[in-house]
């Protein structure tokens, strides 16, 4: 019984490894299972298939698997057999949401807050907004990113640039380039309340200015500042410095008095 078992063993890996089970045809797709808009053949048989090795029933799956997922564009891959010859890869891409930490384009985060390297991108990346923070940040920043597309939404606003400072300090700026220093988390007034307040105030206040903007400050708790090139308050003018008139020139002085 152990000869015979020994016997089907050393049959079976010799056929296993026959040219007749070699790996002929690669199926790459989306999980969608249409074409994709990034991974390219040249990519896939440059930098995937020199890894992948074995036969039908000997090809290391993990590794194909890893390999796929070095592409800059992927984010996950699945790798399944195909009686008789046949490797299928299934490819989920990233969806790029914003540029990270690089005005370049060479780094994006994903809808999901995940981070990745995509080098090259110019074009897609003057396209998008820009989102910056510490290393280990992209989840939050990415939230706020998508809670303010609602937000500023309303007064027809978007943001262009979101920025979390590593004093957890938050700044916004809207692609009509105004800036808006919204600051740190307070416990009697959160960032989120802040911008709300902004927001449901903006055609009352800011809205109405028609001159340019330099940026709008709102780290107060009672209120919001707008800084306003060349426009002086009812109260600044008020406290400007009043000049005191010179002394006419030849002006006669009293004698003085002899004792």
């Amino acid at each position: 019984m152990i000869a015979l078992a020994f016997s089907l063993y050393t049959g079976l890996k010799w056929l296993a490894v026959r040219p007749v089970f070699a790996i002929r045809a690669l199926s790459v797709q989306s999980v969608e299972g249409k074409a994709l808009d990034h991974v390219t053949t040249q990519q896939v048989a440059q930098l995937c298939v020199p890894r992948l090795s074995g036969s039908f029933f000997t090809a290391d799956l993990e590794q194909a698997r890893t390999a796929f997922e070095a592409l800059p564009w992927v984010r996950r891959a699945s790798v399944r057999r195909e009686w008789p010859n046949r490797l299928v890869v299934a490819l989920e891409e990233h969806r790029a949401l914003a540029r990270w930490n690089d005005e370049a384009g060479n780094r994006f985060v994903n809808l999901q807050g995940e981070a990745f390297n995509a080098p090259g991108e110019s074009r897609l990346a003057a396209a998008l907004p820009l989102l910056t923070g510490p290393e280990g940040s992209e989840k939050d920043v990415t939230r706020r990113y998508a809670d303010l597309l609602g937000l500023f939404g309303r007064i027809g606003k978007t943001p262009s640039v979101v920025a979390l400072s590593a004093r957890q300090a938050w700044t916004v700026k809207l692609s009509d380039g105004l800036t808006i220093e919204v600051g740190r988390e307070q416990p009697q007034l959160s960032v989120a309340a802040r911008l709300e307040r902004f927001v449901a105030n903006y055609a009352a206040t800011v809205g109405k200015i028609s001159a340019r903007i330099e940026g709008v400050d709102l780290r107060y708790p009672n209120g919001f500042a707008a800084k306003v090139p060349g426009m002086r308050t009812p109260a600044a003018a008020q406290q400007a410095p009043v000049t005191k008139p010179r002394k006419p020139v030849g002006q006669a002085r009293p004698a003085r008095s002899s004792t």
